[in-house]
């Protein structure tokens, strides 16, 4: 898959609505340690196949017969979804191809090193450029709450809101972007070791 169709892919499972723990059903609960934000509920059983299928998506809780139950996936943005096998013990469908390649060998330490050091070197680049970008307009929005009135002033007050929102968000967001960046960098060579590092 071009790297354009996986960003596009991985945008519109983004997008999908999160999940809340409420919609687990039947004692289950949403994995311990998992960022919140990547629980997702998901109608489109043949999006849900594909998002799985391109290692991007992770299924939790899938409807049987009649259940109205929430189908909710756990996204990988890294593409590094876990393999999931069959009740017969064989690799579900869109997975066999990936489970034939045999490993690459494990990395050294100086090479994992070298890879975590630079998913925090680029995520303390990406917060800070996504922390200035926020911090200004939430400024931006303070400023004007003493020139407003009425209308004016619920909305710039939900947009205030939805701004700090925003920034408690970013490390979660810098984590998934920094990521995405090492794994982008083809003169990179400890990228190819992204896969054994949990999220």
């Amino acid at each position: 898959m071009a790297e354009s169709d996986r960003q596009r892919l991985l945008a519109r499972a983004l997008a999908l609505p999160q999940a809340h723990k409420s919609d687990f059903f039947g004692g289950r609960t949403p994995p311990a340690g998992a960022d919140p934000t990547l629980l997702k509920r998901i109608d489109d059983t043949a999006f849900r196949t594909k998002l799985v299928e391109a290692h991007l998506a992770e299924g939790l809780q899938s409807p049987k017969g009649p259940q109205r139950i929430a189908s909710i996936v756990r996204i990988y943005p890294a593409f590094d979804a876990p393999v999931r096998q069959a009740s017969n013990g064989r690799v579900k469908r869109g997975a066999a191809a990936a489970t034939r390649d045999p490993q690459r060998g494990l990395p050294t330490i100086d090479e994992m090193e070298n890879l975590i050091a630079r998913i925090r070197e680029v995520e303390r680049e990406v917060v800070a450029a996504l922390v200035s970008e926020t911090d200004q307009r939430i400024d931006e929005l303070k400023r004007s709450l003493a020139d407003l009135s009425g209308d004016a002033l619920e909305h710039a007050y939900r947009e205030l809101g939805a701004a700090l929102e925003s920034k408690r968000a970013l490390a979660s967001q810098a984590r998934h972007e920094a990521r995405r960046r090492v794994e982008a960098d083809t003169e990179f060579a400890p990228r190819t070791h992204l896969r054994l590092l949990a999220r």
